[in-house]
Order: C-alpha cells, then structure tokens, then sequence
C-alpha cells in the first residue's frame, strides 16, 4: 500500500468515525445505545491514533 493510499484511509476513517459521533450525540442522553455506541466511537478512534499519529 503507497502512502497516499494509507493517508486516503486514515482521512476517511476520521470522516466517518466523526459522522458517526455526530450521530450519537442524537440519541437521547440516558439509553444504553447511546453509551455502547460511544464506547465503540472512542475504540476506533484509538485505533485510528495507533496507525497514524499524526
């Protein structure tokens, strides 16, 4: 995989982890969907910092 092929990646990763945090803050504040959904936002976008720091 070239470099700009990775950065393609980890720009559309932020993209849609970001869409989807956007997403969540819809759901009303007390449901546990809510919170799982979070939790898994959170996980990807560590994932995302492992493979690019940047």
């Amino acid at each position: 995989m070239s470099d700009i092929e990775h950065d393609d990646f980890i720009a559309d990763a932020r993209r849609y982890a970001s869409q989807a945090s956007y997403d969540v803050q819809k759901l009303p504040e007390d449901s546990i969907e809510r919170q799982a959904l979070h939790n898994l936002v959170s996980a990807i976008d560590s994932l995302i910092q492992a493979v690019d720091p940047n």
